[in-house]
């Protein structure tokens, strides 16, 4: 369940297309996140373009007297270190993939590094979503605001989406044997690659399953690395709104 809630933002009648336009992505944005079947991939393009027409938004003449814009930049910067997080935990689960691989290439069972890593990585992702809920938190204002505030709301629960398919932790009533036999196939859209594989590495490390399905591994590492490309773009994204809201504080 989203933690961010709709507001009604009081702009004038005839508002400009950019508002319009902003106000749309906004709500399919929001049915994104609400519907299971969309990929993680497709949530980021989307946020994505939403900040291209932030940007947009924020360069109209009627825009740059801000009333709360210290808030609003608060919150931005904290999306930038929830980015950059992500980020870290993007570029280490690379490095964990390349792990498993070099296991198999030695035909070895010891995916004890991997784990490590693994439990490293949940553990600051962890933290990370912790920090979101300060992002979540906002308070009533003028419509130009609370516009703001909703897309960082949006943009909060996009990387806690993120943060918690990287750390594989979507689990609910579905047991390792369940991720990994023959019914996972299934059930593997609404679930965490990552989390498959994790769930393959631990059944081999408890000997209940003798390989791993290689193509789970190319299927993972081609993921990340498009998330990856994605949360690049985002951040850039990010930075350019960072300093178009100081520029609008300095004047």
């Amino acid at each position: 369940m989203a933690s961010y809630h709709t507001r009604s933002f009081s702009f004038p009648a005839k508002s400009h297309p950019v508002v319009d336009q902003l106000s749309e992505q906004l709500c399919r944005l929001r049915s994104s996140q609400a519907a299971s079947t969309s990929s993680i991939t497709s949530k980021l393009n989307d946020l994505n373009d939403l900040y291209k027409t932030v940007d947009e938004f924020l360069q109209l003449p009627q825009n740059q007297n801000i009333v709360s814009v210290e808030e609003v930049i608060d919150g931005s910067l904290r999306l930038l270190d929830i980015c950059s997080t992500s980020q870290d935990a993007l570029v280490q689960s690379k490095k964990q993939i390349q792990d498993i691989q070099s296991v198999l290439r030695r035909r070895s069972d010891d995916f004890a590094e991997y784990l490590q890593s693994r439990k490293s990585s949940k553990k600051t992702i962890k933290k990370s979503l912790k920090d979101i809920k300060e992002v979540e938190k906002s308070n009533e204002s003028n419509a130009i605001d609370s516009m703001l505030k909703d897309v960082q709301a949006i943009t909060a629960d996009v990387f806690k989406s993120l943060l918690t398919y990287i750390s594989g932790s979507q689990k609910s009533s579905w047991s390792f044997s369940k991720l990994v036999g023959q019914k996972a196939e299934k059930h593997t859209s609404a679930i965490s690659k990552f989390e498959v594989v994790d769930a393959t590495i631990e059944s081999i490390c408890q000997n209940k399953k003798s390989n791993v399905d290689m193509t789970q591994i190319v299927q993972l590492e081609s993921e990340v690395q498009a998330i990856d490309e994605v949360v690049e773009c985002l951040f850039r994204q990010l930075v350019k709104i960072r300093v178009t809201l100081l520029n609008v504080l300095s004047n």
